[in-house]
């Protein structure tokens, strides 16, 4: 199958795309720096300039395509330089345009990476926009499969793990919700799942990882892989630190303020989880077969620690004869 991702080179976007190249698939990306992206042409994807924002590039973008997969999104931009790079340019306004030059077309599948219960919370951006969106995609008449995911298990490591491992505070939201997360491979897995099954098709479905974990929970399992033997730091988000952070991100990225804002959602005290046994059975991914993030932060630590002994390794002194 021909199959665009827009966002190929996000954390999830890239997953996306060497997974549907490993299938077999042929893969366009739609790419705004050739240069970043070269990593994805070694792969074997085929890149071709692209921005939710240009109109223009929409037909060559698009062109014999049989399956579109849009994870693309202005939240994950560090970039503060191009202020045109945001949330009502690229994942409201652009998206809604790219899902229209996709109305008519003889595609079988548009896949939308949205968000697990975005429809729930209207007063974050992000969220709002993602709900918008899929109303959007619902609407138009293309074939689609909506993935609402929930939060990627690689966003434990700069939450969680690395404070702990650098002996810094780790810092808290006052009510964390419990999460099932998701790790991006698997999410990837999903994505390209459902540009070809046909039961999925117009179809929105929750996706997340096997098991919830808590914040307690997850904190104690990177104290006691990090061997670090201290306890760790924990200190809860006021909200005069919530409005410095926000104040700090204005000045640097206003991306990140919505970010920020967006972080809030997931701090509710409501559970964040999928019936991964109903969405396994539809896609075929059992989901036994689904990463979990014990193994998944053993690994992280494992590999951190080798690379601090490699980096501290000193040659043996030898005593000189003389």
């Amino acid at each position: 199958m021909k199959i665009l991702v827009m966002g190929a080179t996000g954390n999830l976007g890239r997953q996306v795309v060497r997974r549907a190249i490993d299938e077999g698939h042929t893969v366009r990306c739609g790419v705004r720096n050739r240069e970043k992206a070269q990593f994805l042409e070694q792969w074997g994807a085929q890149l071709f300039g692209g921005d939710l924002r240009e109109a223009d590039c929409y037909e060559p973008l698009l062109a014999d395509m049989e399956a579109v997969i849009l994870t693309a999104s202005a939240l994950a931009s560090r970039d503060g330089r191009d202020k045109t790079n945001n949330i009502d340019n690229v994942d409201d306004a652009g998206m809604r345009a790219f899902i229209d030059a996709m109305r008519g077309r003889p595609l079988q599948r548009a896949v939308y990476t949205s968000v697990l219960r975005c429809d729930e919370f209207p007063d974050s951006k992000m969220m709002r926009t993602k709900h918008k969106v899929e109303e959007h995609l619902e609407r138009s008449g293309v074939p689609y499969t909506i993935l609402r995911l929930s939060a990627f298990m690689q966003g434990l490591i700069p939450e969680f793990a690395l404070p702990i491992l650098e002996k810094k505070p780790v810092r808290i939201q006052r009510n964390p919700s419990p999460i099932a997360y998701i790790s991006t491979l698997d999410a990837a897995k999903f994505a390209v799942a459902a540009c070809t099954l046909p039961i999925l098709n117009n179809r929105t479905i929750g996706v997340s990882g096997p098991e919830v974990w808590d914040v307690q929970a997850i904190i104690k399992l990177c104290d006691d892989l990090s061997g670090v033997k201290q306890i760790p730091k924990v200190s809860i988000l006021s909200e005069g630190q919530k409005r410095i952070n926000e104040l700090l991100a204005r000045m640097l990225n206003p991306n990140l303020i919505e970010l920020l804002r967006f972080s809030e959602a997931f701090a509710t005290g409501q559970t964040y989880s999928a019936d991964m046994d109903a969405a396994g059975e539809l896609f075929g991914i059992p989901a036994t077969s689904l990463t979990k993030v014990e193994p998944f932060l053993q690994e992280y630590f494992a590999i951190i620690k080798r690379r601090l002994r490699e980096k501290n390794y000193q040659e043996p002194k030898v005593k000189s004869p003389f």
